[in-house]
């Protein structure tokens, strides 16, 4: 593997996000973070707020041809969901569909799988709930993407993608906010930490934030930086701080 493709990798981060002692609202933040892990999760969920989240998750089968979707590609996608018994059924004669019926995207463990993008698997949740988000996460059934021997890897880099900043742990998550929050000023105070390797994008309409190769160690950041996020919000629509059982 080249040069030119690891330098590209996103790096690990050292330590889980947040923010930081002169960041806007650190008492607020102070005050939710010692709640339990889940009640301040449900505690964001219950505002209501207009946030939508989504994991991704990409991978290859190994020795595949990127990105052009193959009848050996195919073969490995059919193993690979018949392996995992979810092969979509026929409505009319419950039998599993073969291998050219096989849709680009298939409904799979809360989310979809997607084939033939990008890279040749794909597997998406997208929810309005952190709670929900969180279960996902630690689902028993994500383990099925770490199989080294299935897909295509490199120790020393982890699972290779067709674009070096989606390899890795080949992971993905994202915030979308409705751009009205940052142009009503309801997020003037807001920084989004770009050294810890977050980064922005504008959509029609929406703001994203996201950032790739979390892994399983570095999640927590993403929770933590959305619930300050939320904090700033609900901040906002008070006209205060956002207020806390002591």
């Amino acid at each position: 593997m080249g040069e030119e493709y690891t330098k590209f990798i996103p790096i690990q981060a050292p330590s889980d996000w947040e923010p930081p002692s002169h960041f806007p609202a650190i008492e607020t933040w102070e005050k939710f973070r010692k709640k339990k892990w889940e009640e301040g999760l449900s505690y964001i969920d219950s505002q209501g707020l207009p946030f939508t989240y989504r994991f991704r998750i990409a991978r290859n089968p190994k020795h595949s041809t990127y990105t052009k979707r193959t009848e050996k590609t195919d073969q490995f996608l059919y193993s690979f969901l018949e392996e995992n018994d979810s092969l979509p059924e026929d409505l009319n004669s419950g039998k599993k569909l073969p291998i050219l019926e096989l849709k680009q995207r298939i409904p799979w463990n809360s989310g979809t799988l997607v084939m033939g993008d990008e890279d040749h698997i794909r597997w998406e949740c997208v929810t309005d709930s952190l709670l929900e988000l969180n279960s996902v996460l630690k689902s028993d059934f994500l383990t099925k993407f770490e199989a080294e021997d299935k897909f295509d890897f490199q120790k020393g880099i982890g699972f290779i993608n067709s674009c070096p900043t989606n390899s890795g742990f080949g992971d993905k998550l994202s915030v979308s906010i409705p751009a009205r929050l940052a142009d009503s000023g309801e997020l003037r105070d807001f920084r989004l930490p770009t050294d810890w390797g977050f980064y922005r994008e504008e959509l029609k309409g929406r703001l994203v934030f996201f950032r790739k190769n979390f892994g399983p160690n570095r999640k927590n950041s993403f929770f933590n930086l959305v619930s300050y996020l939320a904090l700033l919000v609900i901040s906002g629509k008070e006209g205060t701080k956002a207020s806390f059982a002591p």
